[in-house]
This record gives structure tokens, C-alpha cells and sequence, in this order.
């Protein structure tokens, strides 16, 4: 059994030479963010208030704080020290030291500060400058030469060429020098003392990486949870001979970099899915754990599922698909789908694109087949039990090498028909009615609009209550027909912009104008400039528009009513 033991010191023993900390390359990125930064700095503010540094009554009793655990590989008699658990709040506190640092200009305030940052070698005991905390080996370097050894806030670098734990590093170390610029002299003092003598952690080490790890299963990350990707991250590479680590640790580390941390998280939801096809029932963890088991296989889980699949993924949700034949219309295909308000269509397009990723033809043909039925389900408002269930049966069929069925019923097409020819302005979530006419919109322009605009949204061209003296009442003389088509689809338009909610009720000329129309004349929509080039806006005139419209729709989605 190894030895574990468990201590609790102040951090200016912590940040000494007794220890020579390092991330090890299988760990997460560094994740905090400004929030968590600041909330600790305003917890050691809010702890050391009142404290004097030079207090000399011996009764004076002062209140620590205690920053939790940090769980470490380490032999006794060594200071090399592997952090298992406790990454955030140790690179966190050397950002905060390196603001105490650089803005106090007492002396004894910047050595102690430097001190807990670097250790001064020494010739006689053969020892090396040294930085105290190495980050991992793709940080580590912009982490010391960029950070800490510069003055004062982080500038100079371009973020869009910083991977997720670059920038987290540059924001928090600015936000922390931001705070410590605006305390007086004396405050910064007390703060520096604070933190050396009074702030604690309890270091538990063993020399065992096992041993380590069951650790830091148990105990919890103050401040941020692990994520599943976290922790599956240390079993599975934790599992490779050491011979092989590093290099599959790279290659899970450039995949996590490419997709971003988030996106990399709910990778293993679909992964979850893809391999189990049910609702989850307990964690994604948990399940992936029990029941896919990569850490059984680690080499064969990343090369086979991890990285094609990561990287089907990303093609599908950055909409990049690459090929000689026709990327273009593929990547339309995933626009329209990431439009829609759930994911589920997701693990399917992952497991057909990491299987016939080349075969252009086939995705093409596939990734309109999952648009159609995706639509489908969404505007029906299928349950989440009926999507999981439909999407489970097409990854089967996939992984079987079958062509699978991505069909809709013809009760299904019916009842889709019926709620585009009905009220569809009132379709819930709201995003449902703005991705239906954006479709029609493009379907309008051949599949060549491309909408970036910040704000899109629908409007009615006959108002929803319009003025009794005004033409519309003259135009919509029967109640109950105005009430009922005036949130259907041929009385709809989209606007790339907010509009004044009184313009609403204006006469039809005045609206097209100041309405619908902008600055520089027309709009940017096909359905749009329709209205605008209307003299009237009748019962007869929304029929046709309405018919049309409906017309469309059924064909872009090859939808029958009988």
C-alpha cells in the first residue's frame, strides 16, 4: 500500500523549495475564469480585513483561510510534485502573486512575491533556477516568459493565436493586477503577509499515480467542478504505457484545443449516445464508465472513437465540411440544422461522417435526409424519449453499414403540413418560426442568401391589433378571418433589425417604408421585399402569398398531405 500522507502548511511553505510543482500533460487545461480569480482574491480581501502585518499584542488571535486540498505525486524525499488535484488554485495564486508583485514598490513586498514565483539557484547545493509551478508543456512557456516574467498587465498578444488555457491565463492576470492597482500601498502589504503566513492548504501526497488518482476521484475541485472529459482525461491516458503517454496525450490535447473546452465536453455526451443509443439514466460519467469503458482500451477508444468522431463534430456544428465535390451545399445543410433548438440530430451526423467522411454524394444525400427529419420532429414537438429513440434506430443502421431510414410517416408529413399552414407565428420556443421562414427565405434565393445579422426578427405585415379607422379594418372587414390569418405564415416578414413596437400599427404604405424597408432601401430578405413591392395588403393578396409560401415549404421538405 503506499504511503499517503496529508498536511496542512501556509503557502509561503507550499511556494518553497520543499516543492517543485508541475502539470502533468494529461491534466486539463487551466479553465478559471474571471469570476473564479476575483472571487478568491475577494475572499482573502474579505478575510485578512483589519489584519496588521506589525500587530504586536500577543493576544491578537488572526482568522485564516483555507484554500482546500491539492493532491500530489510526490516521493518524500524529493521536491518534484506531480498535481493531480489543484491546478486552478495554484496557478491562480501565482497570477495573484505576480500582481502583489508588481505593484507595491517596497521591496521586501516584491522578493517575498518573486519568491513564491521563482526559486534562486545556489551553486553550493547544486540546485538551478527554477520557475515553482510548471504548467503543461504547451502552455508552460508563454505561461513563464509572457506572464509572469513581464511587468504589470499581460500585453502584446494577439488572442486569436492563444489556445483556451493561453487566454484564461492573460485575462485572469490582468483582472488580478486590475484589482490590486486599486488598493492603497499599505492594504497590498497586509494582503502580501496575509497570504504567506495566514492562508493554508492541506497538501496530501503519495508516490503512487493510482493511488493519487483514487484521491482525487473523492475529493472535490474547489471553485469548479471536474468535468467528465476531466476525469476520463486521467483514466484513460493515465492507462497507456509511459513510453506511448505523452504522444496520445497530444493528440487528445490538440483535439480539445480545436473544439474548445465546451464543445470538447459534450463530445462525450454524443460518444455516450452513439455507443449506448438510450436516454441517459444516470451521468455521462457514470455510464461511459460502466458500460463503454474506455480506460479498458484506452490507444483503441482515442484512435477509433475520440478523434474521428471529435472531428466529425467539429465539421458538423463549424459547418466546414472539406471535399472535391459539393462542401458547399453539405455545409448548408448543417446551418439549417444547428439553427434548430435541440441537438439530438447530432450523434447520428457524428457517426455517419466519421464512417463515410470521403463518400461526398453520401453525406450530401444524408445530411438533407437528417435536416428533413430533424425539422420534422422539432416542429411536431416530438418528446425527447421519441427523438432519442428515432435518432438511436439511425446510428444502428449506420454502425451496421446499413442505409439508414430517414423517413417521416405519412401521418407525420400531414401533421407537419398542418402546422406550417396554421398559426405558426405562435410556435413555441420562438425560434422555431424564425428557423422555418429563415429556411423559406434561402429556399426563395436558390440556397444562396447567407444571413449574419446580429438580430432576426419576425413581423407581421397586418398588425395584430390595427387601428379601427385605419385601411387595414377596410382591407380585413371580417374579425375572425384577421384574427386567425394574421399569425400565419403569408402575413409574416423578417427584419434584420429591432423596430419601434409603435410602427407596428401604421398604414401599409407608411410601414413598407419605415417598416420593413432599410436605410438603404429594400431589405435583405427575399420574403421581405415581397411585401415591399405590394401596392395592397388584402385577404386575396395574403391568400396567394400564403399558398406559395406553404407550396415551398412542402417541396423543400418533400412533404405530402395525403
Amino acid at each position: 500500500m503506499p504511503k499517503i500522507s496529508a498536511h496542512e502548511s501556509a503557502l509561503k511553505d507550499i511556494f518553497s523549495s520543499d516543492y517543485a510543482f508541475s502539470i502533468p500533460d494529461y491534466q486539463r487545461p487551466y479553465r478559471w475564469g474571471k469570476e473564479q480569480a476575483t472571487a478568491l482574491l475577494n475572499d482573502l480581501l474579505a478575510t485578512s480585513a483589519g489584519f496588521k502585518p506589525d500587530h504586536e499584542d500577543p493576544k491578537e488571535t488572526v482568522t485564516p483561510y483555507f484554500l482546500g486540498s491539492c493532491v500530489l505525486i510526490k516521493q518524500d524525499t524529493r521536491p518534484d510534485a506531480e498535481v493531480v488535484d489543484g491546478q486552478q488554485r495554484l496557478t491562480t495564486l501565482s497570477l495573484l502573486f505576480k500582481a502583489i508583485r508588481d505593484n507595491h514598490a517596497d521591496s521586501d513586498i516584491k522578493v517575498s512575491m518573486t519568491s513564491r514565483l521563482f526559486e534562486k539557484g545556489n551553486k553550493a547545493e547544486g540546485t538551478k533556477d527554477r520557475v515553482r509551478l510548471r504548467l503543461r508543456e504547451r502552455d508552460h512557456n508563454f505561461y513563464e516568459k509572457k506572464v509572469l516574467s513581464g511587468a504589470g498587465s499581460v500585453d502584446g498578444v494577439n488572442a486569436a493565436d492563444l489556445n483556451d488555457s493561453q487566454r484564461q491565463l492573460v485575462e485572469n492576470s490582468n483582472e488580478l493586477c486590475k484589482k490590486i492597482r486599486e488598493l492603497s500601498p499599505e492594504r497590498i502589504a497586509a494582503l502580501a503577509t496575509f497570504i504567506n503566513l495566514h492562508t493554508y492548504m492541506v497538501v496530501v501526497s503519495t508516490p503512487d499515480f493510482d493511488s493519487a488518482f483514487r484521491i482525487f476521484s473523492v475529493l472535490n475541485d474547489r471553485g469548479m467542478p471536474l468535468s467528465a472529459a476531466d476525469i476520463l482525461k486521467a483514466e484513460i491516458i493515465g492507462k497507456i504505457p509511459e513510453r506511448e503517454r505523452s504522444s496520445y496525450n497530444d493528440k487528445w490535447q490538440d483535439l480539445e484545443d480545436d473544439l474548445g473546452s465546451e464543445s470538447f465536453s459534450d463530445l462525450f455526451s454524443h460518444i455516450r449516445m452513439i455507443r449506448l443509443r438510450k436516454k441517459l439514466q444516470g451521468t455521462v460519467l457514470t455510464e461511459l464508465r460502466e458500460e463503454v469503458k474506455p480506460a479498458s482500451e484506452p490507444r483503441k477508444f482515442i484512435d477509433d472513437e475520440l478523434l474521428p468522431q471529435g472531428d466529425a463534430f467539429g465539421v458538423a456544428m463549424r459547418c466546414n465540411y472539406e471535399s472535391a465535390g459539393d462542401a458547399k451545399s453539405v455545409n448548408r445543410y448543417f446551418g439549417y440544422l444547428n439553427r434548430l433548438g435541440d441537438r439530438d440530430w447530432v450523434p447520428p451526423a457524428i457517426a455517419f461522417l466519421a464512417r463515410y467522411k470521403g463518400d461526398t454524394a453520401k453525406v450530401l444525400e444524408f445530411v438533407k435526409a437528417l435536416e428533413r427529419l430533424a425539422m420534422g420532429l422539432w416542429l411536431l414537438q416530438t418528446d425527447v424519449n421519441g427523438r432519442i429513440e428515432r435518432y438511436a434506430n439511425v446510428i444502428a443502421e449506420i454502425l451496421a453499414g446499413k442505409t439508414p431510414n430517414l423517413d417521416l410517416s405519412a401521418d407525420e408529413q400531414k401533421r407537419i403540413i398542418d402546422v406550417l399552414d396554421g398559426t405558426i407565428y405562435e410556435l413555441s420556443p420562438k425560434p422555431k418560426r424564425t428557423a422555418v421562414l429563415l429556411r423559406l427565405d434561402e429556399s426563395l434565393t436558390s440556397g444562396e442568401a447567407s444571413y449574419v445579422h446580429d438580430i432576426i426578427t419576425v413581423e407581421h405585415v397586418l398588425p395584430q391589433t390595427p387601428d379601427p379607422a385605419s385601411k387595414w379594418m377596410v382591407w380585413w372587414p371580417d374579425s375572425v378571418k384577421r384574427t386567425t390569418d394574421v399569425h400565419r405564415l403569408g402575413n409574416l416578414a423578417l427584419l434584420n433589425r429591432r423596430q419601434n413596437s409603435a410602427a407596428k400599427n401604421w398604414e401599409f404604405d407608411v410601414k413598407k417604408t419605415k417598416y420593413f424597408q432599410t436605410r438603404g432601401g429594400g431589405s435583405p430578405f427575399q420574403i421581405t421585399s415581397d411585401v415591399l413591392g405590394r401596392t395592397e395588403w388584402t385577404p386575396d393578396v395574403f391568400s396567394a402569398r400564403q399558398t406559395k409560401f406553404l407550396s415551398k415549404l412542402k417541396e423543400i421538405w418533400g412533404l405530402k398531405s395525403v
